[in-house]
């Protein structure tokens, strides 16, 4: 694996997907908080995943994480199979699948490199997770490769077009970082605002031993913590473009985070939240279709 792939790697073994959405001791308790704050936080999942259409189906799934996503596959119906850059992931999602005694394949695999054969599987599902690749468009080339003709995709990426991005990522926290400077502010900042104060103190720490970054090293330190090594966002020409040889391709955005927005979010009506998500969310939803032989 090149070195960037290999600083994914690490960051994402050490910070499994969602892992840290619960405390519980009890391991059925821990997977059943984790999943009910994923589904409540990120109402979405459900409805694009469409998780029952594919009783019956071989399904893979491109970054299993600790299995959420998984279990509703396989509950479902589907034939599935995870695979996750991280070995502690996959090891979690191996559990989980062990606890609630349900049928699944998992493996470390790199997704630039796919372990399986031409036309093995009928549906590939990917939320969030090929924008953390160093080289997503071998990862889009490898799903055409696996899936079926006929065979359909769905995948999650960040989105470039989004509230999140233009305004937050490359406004807002550019304006805020300078607070950072004074050593008492990550406290005071996590008080007032209820933002993690170890990730507070890890920007500070980042921002006085690098003063210039580049705007991919910006952007990768603002989605998934401090140290994310990579993050990608995408607009809708971008998806366009990279799933060209598909059939059928649409896209949709989605999310508007409440969490990102601590003091404003809170007052929001539900309704205002998902018209924001709508049109200028965080994550945009791929659809397509590997064509059929002619």
């Amino acid at each position: 694996m090149s070195t960037q792939i290999e600083h994914v790697k690490a960051f994402w073994d050490a910070n499994p997907c969602s892992s840290k959405l619960s405390n519980n001791r009890d391991r059925e308790a821990y997977f059943n908080e984790i999943q009910h704050k994923r589904y409540y936080l990120e109402p979405h999942i459900p409805l694009i995943a469409n998780f029952k259409a594919f009783r019956g189906r071989d399904v893979l799934e491109i970054g299993c994480g600790i299995g959420t996503d998984a279990v509703q596959f396989a509950r479902d119906g589907a034939r599935y199979v995870g695979i996750d850059l991280s070995p502690a992931s996959v090891q979690r999602s191996r559990e989980r699948f062990r606890l609630l005694a349900i049928k699944g394949q998992f493996e470390v695999a790199n997704a630039e490199k796919l372990p399986f054969t031409d036309d093995s599987f009928d549906h590939v599902y990917s939320f969030g997770v090929i924008h953390h690749s160093p080289d997503t468009d071998a990862i889009v080339r490898e799903i055409y490769r696996i899936l079926r003709p006929g065979g359909t995709f769905c995948v999650m990426v960040y989105n470039k077009s989004s509230i999140n991005y233009y305004f937050q990522i490359l406004f807002l926290r550019r304006l805020l970082r300078l607070l950072l400077y004074p050593r008492v502010m990550p406290a005071l900042i996590a008080k007032m605002t209820g933002f993690e104060q170890p990730k507070l103190e890890r920007h500070r720490e980042i921002m006085l031993g690098k003063k210039r970054m580049s705007s991919e090293e910006w952007l990768s330190i603002n989605t998934d913590g401090p140290d994310c090594p990579l993050s990608k966002v995408y607009g809708k020409r971008d998806v366009l473009r990279m799933f060209g040889r598909f059939d059928n391709v649409r896209t949709e955005v989605w999310h508007f985070n409440r969490l990102h927005w601590p003091i404003v979010g809170k007052s929001l009506p539900n309704n205002i939240c998902n018209w924001l998500g709508r049109k200028w969310g965080w994550h945009r939803i791929v659809f397509g279709r590997k064509p059929t032989l002619s």
